[in-house]
């Protein structure tokens, strides 16, 4: 006789699997290799002169910001390092070669590293940014020599580690003991990548500081959540279970999830760009499936995951489109909207475009590509 737990899981894996296939050929419909390029291509289009990236673009005023935001800028490049992996796309790692000789120069020394700084001063450097700009460089390394011998990777993962407080958490920038939640998680993705990537040949003191932060980040953000760590914590955890296979990366994964959907957003926004959010789910997601158990819990992010991008690619900008639309009776009509085509807006009333927006829905379509692809049968051979 089955238990009622059991019924509960096969009814929510039953309709994961029904809403899949269903959002698989809603996008199909629109294209979502062509949206993929679309966003990437903005990007890059975006870059400067200076291998910077224009930060943000207000369709109202039709003017570009005067703000900026290194960890954003780092994170313009991180999601190309993705799409580098996805496309292979030369043009891709070009724009993320100017990019990091942009960080360079905007780098500050710190202890026996570097760090990432937007106006040169160090009691301003930004872990995460640095984190990021680590993520970017490993994504898109020709091969692992070329890693062994990059001194500006080097520089910047000394910067990192420097950081590193006594209960394995990161300080945030130098001379502070505040943690942030955004640059905890960041960090924890570059160390993973970067430790699975060094192979046999990684350092023990690299090693040793990763180790850290798995005790700390385990325990603390499954008795603090946190929003600002989710998706990058995700992330992380997800790179840790498939490089070690070790269940507390499972188990943490599990907890992150009940959490998001209980309390963290117990509800989908219909006016919010939720890309970000996408990116933790379907890391974790991936590893829900290859665990038993999880059956019900992966159902239910399923449903999510095809809720949230169902709305969040109605946010993007595409080739042709006349105006933003916010009702059947209100729209905006910029005439520089053509220029901005695969660029996401910032949400559902908010008419502009800044570039951590088109990131994570970069990323997160990238990932939502990969769901899709192994949920469809390999053609039979004959």
């Amino acid at each position: 006789m089955q238990s009622e737990g059991s019924y509960t899981a096969g009814f929510w894996s039953l309709l994961a699997l029904f809403l899949l296939v269903f959002s698989c050929s809603t996008y199909a419909a629109t294209g979502l290799d062509k949206r993929i390029e679309l966003a990437a291509e903005h990007i890059i289009r975006m870059q400067l002169d200076s291998g910077l990236f224009r930060y943000e673009h207000d369709f109202v005023s039709g003017a570009d910001s005067q703000q900026n935001n290194i960890v954003r800028q780092a994170g313009a490049a991180f999601a190309l390092g993705e799409y580098l992996l996805y496309s292979k796309d030369p043009v891709a790692r070009e724009a993320i070669d100017r990019a990091r000789s942009a960080f360079e120069r905007h780098s500050v020394a710190w202890k026996e590293g570097k760090l990432l700084a937007w106006n040169g001063k160090q009691d301003q450097a930004k872990a995460g940014a640095t984190a990021l700009a680590i993520l970017a460089t490993l994504f898109s390394a020709a091969d692992e020599q070329a890693l062994q011998s990059d001194g500006q990777l080097r520089g910047w993962v000394k910067g990192i580690l420097a950081l590193q407080q006594p209960n394995g958490g990161f300080s945030s920038k130098p001379g502070s003991k505040m943690q942030s939640a955004y640059s905890n998680g960041e960090i924890w993705l570059a160390l993973a990548v970067l430790v699975d990537r060094s192979g046999d040949a990684v350092d023990p003191v690299l090693s040793g500081a990763l180790e850290q932060a798995d005790n700390r980040f385990l325990a603390f953000y499954t008795d603090q959540p946190d929003i600002g760590f989710f998706h990058w914590g995700m992330m992380a955890a997800a790179n840790r279970f498939w490089s070690t296979r070790d269940p507390r990366f499972s188990r943490f994964i599990a907890e992150q999830t009940r959490l998001f959907l209980e309390q963290l957003r117990p509800n989908t926004s219909s006016k919010s760009n939720s890309c970000y959010s996408v990116e933790g789910l379907l890391a974790g997601l991936e590893v829900l499936h290859a665990e038993k158990g999880y059956e019900g819990l992966s159902g239910q992010v399923g449903l999510r995951v095809d809720e949230e991008m169902q709305k969040n690619l109605r946010l993007q900008i595409l080739p042709g489109q006349k105006n933003i639309r916010f009702s059947k009776l209100r729209y905006l009509k910029a005439p520089e909207l053509e220029r901005y085509s695969g660029a996401f807006l910032n949400g559902k009333y908010r008419p502009q475009i800044r570039i951590d927006a088109t990131q994570h829905c970069l990323s997160a379509m990238l990932k939502d590509k990969a769901r899709s692809a192994k949920s469809t049968p390999a053609p039979k051979t004959h």
